[in-house]
């Protein structure tokens, strides 16, 4: 039978991020996506204009109609959160769903390069940080795990030249460990011209290194947390799921660098998704 999953995130019109991307990796390796919208953009909001609606009132609907129908999931994937309330909601569908097998996935979508998106304050931030608490897997960016564990990001990345910069992220990482058996995958640190992303549990570390081109770019992490969590519903290891995202994403990246390209629309990950198959 084909796997499903609770896919939670916005879902914007242009940016090729969010439920628009998950939607499309999760479906070509295997997973069927059952989106549920926390709310519905134009555009992301990195391009100059965009119209955002709020679902928050309509989040409720779907744990109710869903339970009445008896539906199950072998995932539930938590992304962008449009307001503070609706992590109350993902909570309690979380516990409501969630079964001993069910891998339960957190992207805690926060900031990125030392900043907050403009949509977040610190009360959003802390709401986000304990729902992050409650997965098994988390994937946060370097400034998501730095919000996570009330590190300096500033201070942290001024030593992104030196010879132990991975080995601090990693004593920083095995800090926001919240229980014996969650792991988590650090998405995008940058060093000496090329990008690692990093698997942690309480035992071990690992980092995963790729090639970077061009600079960061819309809907990346979402991809990537996609692949993961697509590979660990399918049975894959951690360490074998961050190396299929690691590879789709920079062979994606190259291809969208060939020509000139605006950050905000994203890659061009469409015509390598059979390789995901």
């Amino acid at each position: 039978m084909i796997k499903k999953a609770a896919v939670i995130n916005d879902l914007s019109g242009f940016g090729k991020c969010s439920l628009t991307a998950t939607i499309a990796v999760l479906s070509v390796m295997g997973v069927q996506p059952c989106p549920m919208p926390t709310a519905v953009l134009t555009n992301q909001t990195g391009y100059k204009n965009h119209y955002c609606i709020d679902l928050t009132g309509e989040l409720c609907h779907y744990k109710e109609m869903w339970g009445l129908n008896n539906e199950c999931f072998d995932g539930i994937y938590s992304g962008y959160i449009a307001d503070k309330k609706q992590v109350d909601i993902i909570f309690d569908f979380i516990n409501t769903f969630r079964k001993s097998s069910t891998v339960v996935l957190v992207d805690p979508v926060m900031g990125d390069n030392g900043k907050l998106y403009s949509a977040f304050d610190n009360e959003t931030c802390k709401k986000v940080c304990s729902l992050a608490k409650s997965a098994d897997i988390i994937t946060p960016n370097l400034t998501e795990l730095c919000i996570l564990t009330n590190t300096d990001f500033e201070s942290l990345n001024s030593h992104c030249k030196s010879a132990d910069f991975l080995e601090r992220i990693s004593n920083i990482a095995k800090s926001a460990i919240s229980h014996s058996e969650q792991r988590i995958v650090v998405t995008g640190i940058k060093k000496d011209g090329c990008l690692y992303n990093g698997v942690f549990s309480k035992r071990d570390c690992s980092f995963v290194k790729s090639e970077c081109h061009g600079d960061s770019f819309s809907g990346t992490g979402d991809i990537f947390a996609s692949i993961v969590f697509a590979s660990i519903i399918n049975s894959e290891s951690l360490i074998s799921a961050v190396e299929k995202a690691s590879s789709f994403i920079e062979k994606a990246t190259a291809d969208t660098v060939k020509k000139p390209y605006d950050r905000n629309d994203g890659i061009n990950f469409e015509k390598f998704l059979y390789q995901l198959h």
